[in-house]
């Protein structure tokens, strides 16, 4: 591959890549390959290899005769995502402890001033890709380049399980947990960090509902209150 067609396919990558991140794009959403090209303004031959090395990510499920659409992962998927956070994210900040500059922290808290600014303005989207730049940033922070790459899969595979198991009506909202990370990190602080990042990860894995993933097509659960109102209720002639 050509050092211009390999520019190409990984901006083109990271367009994907970015609206999975920010949920514009969410799980079981079909990427069909014709309008993928209209949009890129490239070939069919160029949107395979990038839907290929996306699936290979994890991000994209290819379906034999359907086409590809973006993955659906299970409860259990999630919770080994979470899982592979911990032990890449608790067990690097050490690093991060020790290598972290000046500028490092600086572009860590520019990174949640914009994050938090993004939850207060209502911009979600924003505020998903923000949190997820923060973590990948720090990996970043810890000088390991294949656990940044690593952590960044991870990342975006988090936010589609947000899209999928999210708690009904949960808000984001703004809390320290970042800021107190930068803070424990820049003051070279490993054991705190690695506590405050296990709790980080903790809380983040139990807003979600992984017991009971919305089922949009089950009516009997939709409509839930309606059937528990009806059966609550007094019968007409009684």
């Amino acid at each position: 591959m050509s050092g211009q067609a390999e520019t190409s396919d990984d901006w083109i990558y990271d367009q994907v890549f970015s609206a999975v991140l920010e949920q514009r794009l969410i799980p079981g959403a079909k990427l069909k390959e014709s309008e993928l090209c209209e949009v890129f303004g490239v070939s069919r031959t160029i949107i395979r290899r990038i839907l290929l090395r996306l699936s290979l990510d994890k991000m994209v499920e290819l379906r034999p005769n359907r086409g590809a659409v973006i993955a659906t992962p299970a409860a259990e998927d999630v919770r080994q995502i979470f899982a592979a956070r911990r032990l890449l994210e608790i067990g690097i900040i050490g690093d991060a402890c020790e290598f972290c500059t000046g500028e490092d922290t600086q572009s860590l808290m520019e990174i949640v001033a914009r994050e938090n600014a993004a939850i207060n303005s209502g911009d979600r989207s924003g505020a998903i890709r923000l949190a997820g730049e923060f973590h990948v940033r720090l990996a970043q922070v810890a000088r390991n380049r294949p656990i940044q790459d690593l952590l960044r899969q991870l990342v975006a595979q988090s936010s589609l399980a947000l899209a999928l198991y999210e708690a009904p009506g949960h808000l984001l909202c703004v809390d320290d947990d970042h800021i107190n990370i930068v803070n424990a990190v820049s003051a070279g602080a490993a054991e705190k960090s690695r506590d405050l990042m296990a709790h980080h990860l903790d809380k983040a894995e139990a807003e979600m509902k992984l017991d009971t993933p919305n089922s949009p097509d089950d009516l009997k659960a939709v409509f839930a209150d309606v059937i528990e109102a009806r059966q609550t209720e007094p019968r007409q002639g009684a």
